[in-house]
């Protein structure tokens, strides 16, 4: 027979480092109204039956996602061309007065991605004369592309585009891919 070491109690660092979850949002949420109810006798316990404020949490979450994703597309494109510094790189800046709306931008295109409404991300191709334009083989309406949120049993929110479930990477990596070649100037 085979002796069995009982496996070591997990304080939850060691707990969260063996099972990463990039969705833990929820539990310092969780916590921080925990405590907030214990030090003022108030609390925030039932948003999370509130759709509204579960889709808007939900939104700006996703927002900062798919800023991160693309901040790291821009640093790696910028570093392989050799720098940031050099004429034609690409940049990214945050849009003053909302809370997480941000626009890439290189030469005369920006790609701006912004939350609109509740629940919708909206990428939008535009050039210096603020007039809508559609990127070379890209085959979309003049307002760009929409993600929207579904919610489903159990707070279970995705993101989908014409209904489908959508890939964070994989948006993000073809419409930057769009982005560089429409500002690409030759």
């Amino acid at each position: 027979m085979t002796d069995r070491v009982p496996q070591e109690i997990q304080v939850p660092r060691q707990v969260m480092k063996a099972r990463p979850s990039k969705d833990a949002h929820w539990l310092k949420r969780l916590s921080e109204n925990e405590t907030e109810l214990l030090r003022t006798g108030s609390g925030d316990f039932v948003s999370h039956q509130d759709h509204r404020k579960v889709v808007e949490e939900a939104s700006l979450e996703f927002m900062q996602e798919l800023r991160d994703e693309f901040l790291n597309c821009v640093d790696l494109f910028n570093s392989y061309r050799g720098g940031s510094h050099l004429p034609n790189s690409v940049k990214i800046f945050n849009i003053s007065n909302t809370p997480a709306d941000f626009i890439i931008f290189r030469n005369t295109l920006k790609l701006v991605v912004s939350n609109p409404a509740l629940g919708v991300v909206n990428f939008s191709f535009v050039n210096r004369a603020n007039t809508f334009t559609k990127a070379p083989s890209i085959k979309t309406k003049k307002e760009g592309y929409d993600l929207i949120a579904q919610l489903y049993p159990f707070n279970d929110l995705a993101w989908t585009f014409h209904g489908e479930r959508i890939n964070v990477e994989a948006v993000v990596r073809y419409l930057f891919t769009e982005f560089v070649k429409s500002s690409a100037i030759f």
